[in-house]
């Protein structure tokens, strides 16, 4: 064999019907883990929320509360894309914010021309994070 038949990058390029194959694999995947997907809610939280009058406010309560986890208990920061697939519009968002800072479950960093940054308060019952 040929030093450069090696190195032919024609032999490792994926044809159309292989890579519609892997894109449906990928996006089943990233919905099987969607559905796996749990979310610890703090007895506080929950007698919290308990009062919310939107039901945007407990969709935004469960995607905060999953995103601080996931970033280690860092501020959330909080974009209009990252909520669309929650089902949370742009004035439904704002609106959950403010009944979840009324509750005192949230501190909002207002940041001007950026997304706000989210902290959620009477967090310490979610193992490995030390705010609360």
């Amino acid at each position: 064999m040929d030093k450069d038949d090696l190195f032919d990058l024609e032999k490792f390029r994926l044809g159309p019907e292989d890579l519609k194959a892997y894109v449906g694999k990928a996006a089943a995947t990233a919905r099987a883990r969607r559905r796996d997907r749990f979310i610890i809610v703090p007895g506080t939280w929950a007698d919290r929320l308990a009062a919310a009058r939107h039901a945007s406010t407990l969709k935004l309560a469960l995607h905060l509360l999953h995103q601080h986890w996931k970033n280690g208990g860092q501020p959330v920061p909080l974009s209009n894309v990252s909520l669309t697939s929650a089902g949370i519009g742009r004035r439904s968002k704002w609106r959950a914010l403010g009944e979840l800072e009324r509750l005192k479950l949230i501190e909002i960093e207002r940041r001007r021309r950026k997304s706000p940054l989210i902290t959620p308060l009477k967090t310490r019952s979610i193992k490995g994070d030390h705010h609360g």
